[in-house]
């Protein structure tokens, strides 16, 4: 009795101790049994209590209670076992002891099983649902402890290869370290990483479970009866023993990680998305095309506001849009002012969907159109964008000063198949537009009046030189195509210096080569019958005027055309422009020969390329064809015998180079208005290249009228040409090749001649003995006609 109370005591010694300094969870236990060992005295009423429960168990449990008692006897070694565990896991073993009171008095240990291992006997393993013994619920509650004491060790990173890195050496720095190593660092600043970015490690555990091993070893009896049941240790992912090599030596033994490879991948994107962003930077701009609005509309930036257009037949079209104040009220008989005060612009966006009105004018039947509020500009492009830059192609046509709408429109078929962009500038026509009294000159200072359309071209131009390339079009590539009274104006222009930055190339389709000569004094003069049917003394008056009257004070001598009839010796002539002493100094003649002569000696070179062009059948019109039914030799010799040419009794010169048809007729009347003195001009004169367009062509020969008329040429370049027959088609192809290329190139295609022959193909007119005849007898350039 007394060996076992001495064992009891002992037992609750090491409790107690344990309870103290080992872990909180068998403290607890070690209260209880002592308490339970002081308080119960080995009483009468715990002894029966226990004899009851012994009595109610089976045999096979009081055999292994009496074994487990045996056991636990060994006091030494159960000191030892637990000395071993705390020795050698990194935390405290959580044993927990809890046990009876047998009927001797000392404590029964419970059998515990230990990880690794599982200890049963053979009938047990038959019942699973039986309820969990006090060994199981110890058990839990002990993996519940170390899976917390587990929760606050350091995390073991997946990126293991990255802790050779001194840095990393240097940021983890272990408790466990010595006091050299402390030592050693002493002074620096020691980083920590928080518990939300660390890992659990698995080496704690892997320790916990070979002590726990080892005590099972030394707690179990070399034959205890029960069977035991190894559990395989899981085998060691060969993953796992690379992680913990460094990262030279995965590379020399060739085994790598998941993580070495999802570095390697990453730093390959990182180099990939470099490069394609240093290739991206370096062609970094504006945008190639600007986006649609509702797959239609699109938007362009001007000087004085944004703008919309339309995406129409494979263009953008931009309609109506300003270039120059209105010219209305106090800017009547003003030069053009361009929109160069953000006062004078518009909020928002401009919407240039639909064609504005027309300046006023005057049609050929008599009738008026237009308004005066006309400033504006048309402009149809392929693309609308700034890489790659397009040809314009400004487009300046009218019949006459008067007015009458002319064929050079822009073209959305040629914008898109050939690559340029149209612009249409409106300008002022008429009275509006080049009316010089001195009533208006004395107005202002200096004082000047007329050539008011001109100064509209010329800010017109101003305008696209600022704005083009916000469309696509290249500001320094820009063609001047004039037509008719449009070619003229054009003509005029390239006389003023202050043009001369702002275009690259002419192109002069029927011109008049009828320029003023007159000094503004001497035209004032000649316009005062417009100022008595106005009776206003001041330009105020003037201005006051509404734009039905004042177009009702034109004399009708000044509506008329001449192009189409044959030249008398008292015909009056009677041209719009003046030489106002500011926009136009000189006479164009003499303008273009000091240019020649400044390119000729190298000093300056302003003289830009220059084409002149017309047609064999220019003066065609149908009213004058509808004069008569029929048209008789008779009828043709007689007109022709009434003209200049029977007053130098020059007919039957004339006759022996045209027939006498009408056909004969309107050519003889196009040579002596329009084709000799162009050919004067261009080949005497300035010594630019010149086309002729031949009535076998443009007029398609059989089947068609055999006559090319005054739009020929135009049509043909701009698409609008009736090409019916095999021959018209070859006709236009021609004339675009021919005019196109210029566009692009500055030259025209094939060898230059001073004369080129435009029919089904491109032909060199070595000379024009009818020209030579009429520049002989004085009649070219002299009744050429006046715009």
């Amino acid at each position: 009795m007394k060996s076992v109370e001495v064992s009891s005591f002992v037992l609750f010694l090491f409790l107690f101790w344990n309870a103290a300094n080992v872990n909180p969870y068998v403290r607890i236990h070690a209260n209880q049994f002592y308490c339970c060992f002081n308080s119960s005295d080995m009483s009468s009423t715990g002894l029966n209590k226990v004899d009851y429960e012994n009595e109610s168990k089976t045999l096979d449990k009081q055999q292994i209670e009496e074994e487990e008692k045996e056991v636990m006897l060994k006091s030494d070694d159960v000191a030892e076992a637990v000395s071993e565990l705390k020795n050698e896991a990194e935390g405290p073993v959580k044993s927990a002891l809890a046990g009876d009171v047998t009927e001797q008095g000392r404590e029964v240990k419970p059998k515990y099983i230990p990880i690794g291992a599982i200890k049963m006997p053979g009938f047990f393993t038959k019942n699973s649902e039986k309820v969990k013994s006090k060994d199981e619920e110890v058990i839990e509650k002990e993996s519940e402890i170390q899976k917390l004491e587990e929760s606050t060790k350091p995390k073991t990173h997946r990126l293991q290869f990255l802790h050779s890195c001194p840095l990393t050496k240097f940021l983890h720095h272990p408790q466990h370290e010595n006091e050299d190593a402390k030592a050693e660092r002493k002074g620096l600043f020691v980083l920590k990483y928080p518990k939300l970015f660390q890992k659990r490690s698995d080496s704690a555990a892997e320790a916990a479970l070979a002590s726990m091993e080892t005590l099972d070893e030394k707690l179990d009896p070399a034959n205890d009866g029960m069977e035991n049941v190894k559990l395989e240790p899981m085998e060691t992912e060969e993953g796992k023993v690379a992680t913990k090599l460094p990262l030279k030596e995965r590379i020399r033994q060739k085994k790598f990680i998941i993580d070495d490879i999802v570095v390697c991948i990453v730093a390959l994107l990182v180099l990939l998305v470099t490069i394609v962003g240093i290739v991206i930077g370096a062609y970094a701009g504006p945008p190639l095309e600007r986006p649609l609005r509702l797959g239609r509309y699109i938007t362009a930036s001007t000087s004085c506001g944004p703008v919309e257009g339309i995406l129409d037949e494979g263009v953008y079209k931009f309609y109506g849009v300003p270039y120059a104040v209105p010219p209305i009220g106090e800017r009547r008989f003003t030069y053009a002012q361009p929109l160069n005060n953000i006062s004078l612009c518009w909020n928002g966006t401009l919407k240039t969907h639909e064609p504005g009105p027309l300046c006023l004018q005057f049609l050929e039947n008599g009738t008026i159109t237009g308004e005066e509020d006309c400033l504006t500009l048309d402009i149809v492009t392929p693309h609308v964008r700034y890489d790659s830059p397009l040809p314009v192609v400004v487009l300046i046509g009218a019949n006459t000063f008067a007015g009458g709408i002319s064929p050079a429109q822009p073209s959305a078929l040629y914008a898109r198949t050939k690559e340029v962009i149209f612009v249409r500038p409106n300008f002022r026509l008429g009275p509006f537009g080049f009316l010089a009294l001195d009533i208006i000159s004395n107005s202002k200072y200096p004082p000047t009046s007329g050539n008011y359309a001109l100064s509209d071209l010329l800010v017109s131009l101003q305008w696209i030189s600022l704005n083009i390339d916000n469309f696509g079009g290249d500001p320094k590539s820009v063609t001047l195509l004039g037509h008719r009274a449009g070619a003229t104006l054009t003509a005029a222009l390239t006389t003023s210096n202050q043009a001369q930055k702002l275009y690259s190339r002419i192109w002069l389709s029927s011109p008049s080569v009828i320029f003023p000569g007159d000094p503004l004094d001497q035209s004032q003069k000649d316009n005062e019958q417009f100022k008595h049917l106005s009776k206003c003394k001041d330009a105020e008056c003037l201005r006051r005027v509404s734009t039905t009257e004042l177009l009702s004070y034109t004399p009708d001598t000044w509506l008329g055309d001449n192009s189409g009839t044959m030249p008398v010796s008292d015909e009056t002539q009677r041209s719009w422009l003046v030489l106002d002493g500011d926009l136009l100094r000189l006479h164009a003649y003499e303008s273009w020969d000091l240019q020649k002569e400044a390119k000729k000696s190298g000093k300056e070179k302003v003289f830009k390329p220059m084409v002149f062009g017309t047609t064999q059948h220019s003066s065609h019109s149908d009213l004058l064809k509808m004069k008569h039914l029929n048209w008789t030799s008779e009828m043709v010799e007689k007109i022709v015998n009434e003209s200049i040419i029977g007053e130098k009794n020059i007919t039957a010169s004339v006759f022996s180079h045209f027939n006498k048809t009408y056909e004969g007729l309107v050519e003889l009347i196009s040579a002596i208005r329009t084709l000799c003195p162009l050919v004067s001009l261009a080949r005497l004169r300035l010594s630019v290249p010149m086309y002729v367009v031949l009535g076998s062509g443009a007029g398609g020969g059989a089947g068609g009228s055999g006559l090319a008329d005054v739009n020929s040429d135009v049509e043909a370049i701009l698409g609008t040409f009736e090409s019916e027959m095999p021959e018209q088609r070859r006709f236009m192809a021609a004339m675009q090749q021919l005019f196109y290329y210029y566009i692009w190139n500055g030259v025209l295609p094939g060898p230059e001649t001073g004369l080129i022959a435009v029919g089904q193909d491109l032909l060199p007119l070595h000379g024009l003995p009818v020209c030579d005849l009429l520049i002989r007898e004085d009649i070219v350039p002299r009744y050429a006609h006046v715009d």
